[in-house]
């Protein structure tokens, strides 16, 4: 009996093992930690968010599941010095490429302009009292006697700095819209798909778009992360590679800023050129990736 009796233990410790090492441990999905939009609705889908989770998903099946997890951080000073820090769970964000961003050694990057471009493209407006002689304005010195509005810790500014262009700076986006209308900026060259989206949204239909007047500096932004996150960020190469060769890439890039890009009718502006001294050390691969919004 006594036999019988272990016999059957011994079966039944058998068994619970080999069910337990039939059972798979049940894995965390991947947090990764994005920024907040600068301006507008915060539940608001940002671009780079969305080629995030895009890229993301393009290699789910291979790496696991994983989940987007907000900050809000408006200032691109204080976002930097997180980065740098690496004070928040495989953070990641978009960013204008300078120079400047790799001296400490801390960021890594993906090579690839997330924005197409887009961003380099500016069209300008004015405060109401200029929206006259503005329309006149197509040479950069005609633009050296007016403040232009710019946001505080954009690169942009230093841009703009550089070639001898008095700026006035603003918290964000939203803020140097107000400064125009009130006359504290005379002119704000934001992108055309953040011009729009502030006008559909804040209804600041006071502030004169002007049809002449369009900057172009290049501004190639990309993803960066603290170099521990190198695993993370290789992977969403992988999945941006596979999105722009699969044409999702390039679908999403449209749906967000073609509509806009062709509102703003470039190819009929006086387009003044800055250079960009900023970006000496970039090597030109990011290039072949940049659109042309003539041919839209």
């Amino acid at each position: 009996m006594q036999r019988f009796i272990g016999a059957m233990l011994l079966a039944i410790m058998v068994i619970t093992a080999n069910a337990h090492s039939l059972e798979k441990p049940l894995q965390k999905p991947l947090v990764i930690t994005h920024k907040l939009p600068e301006f507008g609705d915060l539940k608001r889908k940002t671009f780079d968010r969305q080629i995030i989770q895009l890229a993301l998903e393009k290699t789910q099946g291979k790496t696991g599941a994983f989940e987007m997890v907000p900050i809000n951080i408006i200032s691109r000073t204080h976002a930097i010095t997180a980065l740098n820090q690496n004070r928040y769970e495989n953070f990641v964000m978009a960013l204008s490429y300078e120079d400047i961003l790799l001296e400490e050694g801390n960021l890594i990057y993906i090579p690839f302009p997330v924005e197409l471009g887009a961003l380099s493209y500016r069209i300008c407006y004015a405060n109401e009292r200029l929206k006259d002689s503005i329309k006149n304005i197509d040479q950069l010195e005609q633009l050296k006697p007016h403040k232009l509005g710019v946001g505080e810790g954009w690169l942009d500014a230093k841009i703009m700095q550089q070639a001898g262009l008095q700026i006035v700076t603003g918290s964000n986006i939203t803020s140097l819209f107000r400064m125009t209308q009130a006359g504290r900026a005379d002119i704000f060259c934001p992108s055309p798909t953040e011009y729009f989206h502030e006008l559909a949204v804040e209804k600041q239909t006071d502030l004169q778009l002007d049809n002449k007047l369009a900057l172009y500096y290049p501004l190639p932004k990309f993803l960066f992360a603290h170099k521990n996150n190198q695993a993370l960020l290789d992977r969403i190469q992988q999945g941006i590679e596979i999105a722009y060769k699969d044409g999702s890439y390039i679908k999403l890039w449209r749906s967000v800023y073609v509509r806009d890009l062709k509102r703003a009718k470039l190819n009929e502006r006086h387009l003044i050129k800055l250079d960009n001294p900023f970006i000496s050390t970039l090597p030109d691969d990011y290039k072949q990736y940049l659109f042309d919004p003539l041919n839209l």
